[in-house]
């Protein structure tokens, strides 16, 4: 089975679904630059359409929120699942992620 992740950016709020995970990060972040917008000042990337995630699902958004830092942006993770979460801890990011 081949993993897939897609993404939809409206109102300042990216929605992921899909899986976050190895074998969809590296196509997803190329993709950054059509993310922001340059005048935002947050961004909030929605979660609950995501089935799946691993660690480098969660490495992805920490590498996002150093990008979105670079450019004076704010980046806010909604809807994170049970997995997402430990993942983060385990892997030091927890307190590095905001969430609502």
């Amino acid at each position: 089975m081949f993993a897939e992740l897609s993404w939809e950016l409206a109102d300042q709020r990216l929605t992921f679904s899909g899986e976050l995970t190895r074998a969809t990060v590296a196509r997803a972040w190329r993709q950054r630059d059509d993310w922001l917008d340059k005048d935002q000042g947050k961004l909030t990337v929605d979660l609950a359409a995501v089935d799946h995630v691993d660690s480098a699902g969660v490495a992805m958004l920490l590498q996002l929120k150093k990008y979105l830092m670079q450019h004076r942006c704010e980046l806010v993770i909604s809807h994170p699942s049970q997995q997402f979460d430990a993942i983060a801890e385990v892997s030091g990011g927890a307190s590095l992620l905001t969430h609502v």
